[in-house]
């Protein structure tokens, strides 16, 4: 028994591990995203799904959005975690439609990033409005 416990132990280390180097590089892709440009985009769809996990309840709201840079069209897709459905069909609902800045890469206009200061301003938006 002592082989199939060390064995878990490092399934669940390498799964740690590899959770944490993702959740590193998305933090260093948002940190260079800050020095890009920004293009006026409008987010076009907000849905949102509850994935088919077993036990894990949680819910995830998927973002479709475009932008313009030197006349030519982008899109991109942006996803956020929620852990209650209320908060999380409230959000799409907030930012369905508005406008919202988008960082690009400088020179590859066609990768871009919505960081989450954007998004807040475009739910923000969304809730002047409607007031």
């Amino acid at each position: 028994m002592v082989p199939d416990v060390q064995q878990s132990g490092v399934f669940v280390l390498a799964i740690f591990l590899a959770v944490l180097a993702e959740r590193g590089w998305q933090w260093l892709r948002r940190r260079a995203a800050r020095k890009w440009p920004v293009a006026h985009g409008r987010i076009e769809r907000a849905e949102w799904r509850q994935p088919n996990t077993g036990t894990n309840r949680y819910f995830v709201a998927e973002l479709a959005y475009s932008y313009v840079v030197s006349g030519q069209y982008f899109s991109g897709y942006y996803r956020q975690s929620f852990s209650n459905l209320d908060a999380t069909m409230s959000f799409v609902k907030s930012v369905k439609g508005q406008p919202v800045q988008v960082r690009y890469k400088q020179g590859q206009a066609g990768k871009s990033l919505l960081l989450e200061e954007n998004i807040v301003q475009a739910a923000g938006a969304a809730v002047e409005i409607v007031s």
